[in-house]
């Protein structure tokens, strides 16, 4: 009876360019090299996961990320993830042009103006994504 994972196979879905770029290189190649899981504590302190929940929780804690990612402004929150993702792949100084372009984009919105009129009304914003 086997007792240790077998590692026939390289993971085929991107795992050795993925996780060599997210987690020390010598911690990627223990886990691609062994096959052998990780506990979810591991995950979360090489960064793998943002948070470590009991299961009587996870419904609870994913409601109130999604409920807080729904309170905040659409195109700030994809302006965000854009800069964030592409910059990955430009220098400093490309990804802080590219930053500032987005930053200078949002002010031509609605919802740039619905944010600080709903802050001054003492009111949750109703941000549309215009």
């Amino acid at each position: 009876m086997l007792t240790k994972p077998l590692t026939r196979i390289i993971p085929g879905a991107g795992g050795t360019q993925r996780l060599p770029r997210a987690i020390p290189l010598a911690k990627a190649m223990e886990i691609v090299l062994t096959g052998e899981p990780i506990s979810a504590q591991e995950a979360h302190r090489l960064g793998l996961i943002n948070k470590v929940v009991p299961q009587t929780e996870l419904a609870g804690a994913v409601d109130h990320l999604v409920n807080t990612l729904l309170e905040r402004g659409p195109l700030a929150l994809r302006a965000a993830k854009q800069a964030m993702l592409q910059g990955l792949d430009l220098s400093l100084d490309e990804g802080m042009q590219l930053e500032q372009s987005l930053f200078r984009g949002l002010f031509k919105t609605q919802d740039a103006i619905e944010g600080p009129r709903a802050f001054a009304e003492k009111r949750k914003p109703n941000f549309q994504g215009k």
